[in-house]
């Protein structure tokens, strides 16, 4: 009886299977994530008859697919996720079974900004051939600039120097997909952007679409525009101890054909830090001849001013123009004063002596963009052209006020002026053509011609006279031309569970250096190959693999071609290399992302050999100070292979709803060998680490705390001491969370001290390096933005449509 039921309810199954095949037909497809080209899961799929209106819809799987069936008809379709733009296909004709296609949605990040961050929503996204850190999301980084985003993007460190490395390599920084201020980045460029008008932070895979100048991995700081229609924006006031007062705003407006966005700040900052230094002179049996200490109170004042205004604008559904114009202006005050005490034991005698420098520097910057981009009918078919243009004028002056105070009362009066001049131009031309099965090619081709003057004049007051007169082979003029023409191609495939990219770029480089003072000129022209690969693996379970090679160059900056000399202090000189050649670097690394229902673990191992990098040798000149001690000389050279080998971990643990833990800890090996007669070889363990916890107390009240720490490190000649210290922010939203208050304590326990030593020019070197704690309170406040109630109640809709959807697949 109980096979007899079997049977029959079977044939009763097929029987009602069989009629709805007959009746109904099936509709099927794929969704992707539009940027990454990666599989999207939980995506609802809605079609609605145009004449019932009735709805049926279905959600996509791991591997971003789905089907089901539907009644012959007419129907409008709507393919919707949280934080993705809605994606709508009018009058599909179903009259048969229907294959929709891929379907790619567009993430909509202003849409994310109205939806309260819980645990669950993933501060860094790991996607294929990129890391994605959304710092809006972050209440650390409110009322900073780009550094402070920089610093708080995990596996990014920023020096004290202003150095920005990432896994101990330089990294190559981008804003935008283009360079910011040049064709390098640094930090003084990069802190005129604040804060509140950058969106993500993207450290990409190196590929041959990018210049192949330095890091094998590329930061790329992702400025916001506004995607919702009509006006929209933000404006932060901040104020801090010491002094970090200003002011920005970022506008947006948005129709059907043209997207407007601009960016306004202005900021006056301070930053104080107080030196200590001691230095002992030795003589050839290493016995002491002579001591100096040094005790420096430094007051760094910078005033800046930023405006940006951009433009996307829709001629039609297949051509679109996009053009930015952007404008900067700096001036910053630099004192210092010395207390310097030299004990001679030769004399018995100590000198004490007072010294004041003023700085002084204006500063101008101007970039101008536009970019055509036209689209073919086959979708991801496209050829894009860009123009960029920018230049900088920088003048600056440095004053030095010696006194001797003990034994003579004396008097010493030292001037530095420059005045430097760069302006860069792009051109680039990019094509992608789509094969089937996800499959594409890329081609392009770049060129950047670069103008470089800089005018440098040293002047020493003449008592007599009360002139300042020009010192003698401390006075020049150079001029610097470099002309970079690059090709490339990047042959990539996606799929759900095999991605990769293999691609080459070939640069043809010439460079010009004309010098005045010897009235020499300097050429150098090359030509290199740049390959890059990567593949990954998606498991079935959502968690992936990579593996990845290029090749990378770095690039003598000007400072180090150029020759003639600059002083350091009185016992040291520098210069540059104008026979200085760059250096080239090879990098591997395999990475692994394993997410869990609350942890999401990333790990990477990678290792780089550069041969040949710079190195800076110092050699003893036949010259003394009026006080009877040697005179060094410092310049680069193209010497020794150095090798990073080290694993980079991090993870991310959701307790509760309430409480987001994060620590990441990048251990690595450096050794430099091959230097000069092995004598400034070096082989060093060194370490970092972050770690930090985010607390929510209720909807509008938030807390988080950060801590960093680098362990101690050395090379041949240099030593320095562990650096560690802690921030805390609060975050509270005010005016039905219009608004936000935001306080944030740099360095909470005053830790932030760095101590080095080295022991080279007969000397022995120790150096304490202290940095105040700072505070800094922000205002926000968000204008034509709805309110979180609202968007969580659009994301809860969302939720219950897959739960409906659900039960009517079950």
């Amino acid at each position: 009886m109980k096979l007899l039921s079997i049977i029959f309810i079977s044939l009763l199954s097929f029987n009602i299977y069989s009629q709805q095949t007959n009746s109904q037909f099936l509709v099927t497809g794929s969704v992707y994530d539009a940027e990454t080209h990666t599989p999207l899961q939980f995506v609802t799929i809605t079609l609605q008859h145009i004449t019932t209106n009735e709805i049926i819809g279905s959600i996509t799987n791991k591997k971003g697919t789905f089907e089901f069936y539907v009644p012959e008809g007419k129907y409008n379709c709507i393919v919707e996720s949280l934080s993705f733009k809605p994606f709508k296909i009018n009058l599909i004709d179903v009259c048969q079974d229907y294959e929709v296609g891929i379907i790619e949605l567009n993430q909509n990040f202003e849409e994310l900004d109205e939806v309260e961050i819980v645990a669950k929503y993933k501060l860094v996204d790991y996607k294929f051939s990129k890391k994605v850190y959304h710092a809006s999301k972050d209440i650390s980084n409110v009322g900073g600039n780009a550094i402070t985003v920089l610093e708080n993007t995990p596996t990014i460190r920023i020096g004290e120097e202003g150095s920005i490395t990432i896994r101990g390599a330089s990294a190559q920084v981008l804003v935008d997909g283009k360079p910011y201020g040049g064709v390098k980045s640094n930090a003084d460029i990069l802190s005129l952007i604040p804060a509140s008008s950058i969106k993500n932070i993207e450290i990409l895979a190196r590929s041959a679409k990018y210049d192949a100048d330095g890091g094998g991995e590329i930061i790329n700081i992702i400025l916001k525009k506004g995607m919702n229609e009509g006006y929209n924006g933000t404006i932060d006031i901040h104020g801090g101890i010491p002094d970090n007062d200003g002011i920005n705003t970022f506008l947006n407006y948005k129709s059907e054909k043209v997207n407007l966005y601009s960016t306004a700040s202005f900021n006056h900052n301070v930053k104080l830090k107080d030196t200590k230094i001691n230095q002992t002179f030795l003589d050839n049996n290493d016995q002491a001849t002579g001591n100096f200490d040094e005790e420096i109170e430094e007051y760094r004042q910078k005033n800046s001013f930023l405006f940006s205004l951009g433009s996307d604008f829709k001629i039609d559904d297949k051509n679109t123009i996009t053009a930015s114009l952007l404008f900067s202006n700096s001036n910053k005050n630099y004192n210092s004063e010395f207390l310097m005490n030299d004990y001679q034991p030769i004399d018995h005698l100590i000198k004490t002596s007072n010294r004041d420098v003023k700085d002084h520097s204006d500063e101008n910057y101007m970039e101008t963009y536009i970019n055509y981009t036209t689209k073919f009918n086959t979708k991801g078919h496209q050829l894009s052209f860009d123009i960029n243009y920018n230049k900088s004028h920088a003048e600056n002056e440095t004053n030095i006020f010696d006194t001797e105070i003990f034994p003579s009362d004396t008097k010493d009066n030292k001037r530095y002026g420059k005045d430097e001049f760069v302006q860069n131009y792009f051109f680039q031309i990019d094509y992608t053509y789509p094969f089937k099965n996800n499959a594409k090619l890329e081609l392009g081709h770049k060129t950047n011609i670069r103008e470089y003057q800089n005018k440098f004049i040293a002047s020493d007051y003449n008592p007599f006279s009360q002139l300042l007169n020009p010192i003698v082979g401390y006075s020049n003029k150079i001029d610097y031309n470099e002309n970079i023409y690059s090709f490339y191609a990047d042959y990539s495939k996606q799929s759900n569970n095999i991605s990769f990219s293999l691609s080459l770029r070939t640069e043809i480089t010439q460079t010009e250096i004309t010098e005045d003072f010897e009235n020499k000129e300097y050429n150098n022209n090359y030509t290199d190959f740049f390959p890059n690969a990567l593949i990954s693996y998606n498991f079935t379970n959502g968690n992936s693999i990579s593996a990845s090679f290029n090749r990378y160059i770095d690039r003598p900056e000007i400072y180090q071609l150029n020759p003639f000399n600059s002083f350091t202090n009185e016992r040291f000189i520098r210069s540059g290399n104008p026979y200085l050649n760059p250096y080239y670097t090879n990098y591997f690394m395999i990475e692994y992302n394993h997410e869990m229902e609350k942890i999401f673990l990333n790990a990477a191992a990678f290792y780089s050999n550069s041969t040949d990098t710079f190195l800076n040798i110092l050699e003893k000149t036949d010259k003394q100070t009026e006080d009877g001690f040697d005179i060094y000389h410092s310049y680069p050279v193209n010497n020794g292979n150095l090798n990073y080998t080290g694993i980079d971990l991090s993870l991310t643990y959701d307790p509760i709803k309430k409480i987001r833990l994060y620590g990441s800890i990048t251990p690595f090996y450096s050794d430099l060998s091959d230097t000069f007669e092995n004598q400034y070889d070096y082989a060093n363990f060194i370490w970092y680490g972050r770690a930090s916890i985010f607390y929510k107390m209720n909807n509008t009240l938030r807390f988080k705390v950060d801590y960093a720490y680098t362990s101690p490190t050395k090379t041949a000649l240099t030593k320095i001491d562990k650096y560690q210290y802690t921030n805390f922010t609060a975050s509270k939203d005010l005016f039905d969370n219009k608004a936000t208050l935001t306080f944030k304590m740099s360095d909470v326990f005053h830790t932030r001290k760095a101590k080095y030593s080295s022991m080279e020019a007969e000397s022995i070197t120790h150096k304490d390096v202290e940095f105040r704690t700072r505070y800094l309170l922000t205002f926000t406040y968000r204008f034509n933005k709805a309110s979180k109630r609202n968007a969580n109640n659009r994301a809860k809709d969302i939720d219950k449509n897959i739960f409906e959807i659900k039960d009517k697949i079950e």
